[in-house]
């Protein structure tokens, strides 16, 4: 059975979408748990703030191959705007990636102080891109 060309290309931008929607969340639940630990909601543990930054660290490089084009339409938080400027939409993933990056490597350290302000940077750089690129 053929599927035809129209309702393929629906399937691939709805999976495109949940992807990128996936990873953005898992993303969200790590950078939240790191949160609560630098608000001393939770215990610093190095070892497991730093399994955590680990995760957000994975998690910052999957959600863009969900952007694709004709993925701006349909169930989606991203402003059309992505599409429209591409190249500084890289920038801000490149960005996130090297602050979680970061992240990692002060975590390790177990070094609060200089984890709370590397946080702080992180976070900085995606409120940055939800400013630029988020509808809400």
């Amino acid at each position: 059975m053929l599927v035809p060309p129209a309702l393929a290309q629906d399937r691939r931008t709805e999976q495109a979408i949940k992807h990128r929607r996936a990873a953005f969340t898992l993303m969200a639940t790590y950078v939240n748990r790191l949160v609560q630990t630098a608000d001393g909601q939770r215990p610093f543990d190095a070892r497991l703030t730093t399994a955590d930054a680990r995760a957000v660290a994975l998690l910052s490089q999957l959600p863009w191959e969900g952007f694709i084009e004709g993925s701006e339409r349909g169930d989606t938080r991203a402003r059309e705007d992505i599409w429209l400027d591409e190249d500084k939409f890289k920038v801000y993933a490149a960005d996130l990636q090297g602050q979680s990056s970061k992240l990692v490597t002060v975590a390790e350290a177990g070094d609060l102080k200089r984890f709370k302000a590397t946080l702080v940077e992180m976070r900085n750089t995606c409120s940055a891109c939800h400013k630029a690129y988020r509808k809400d």
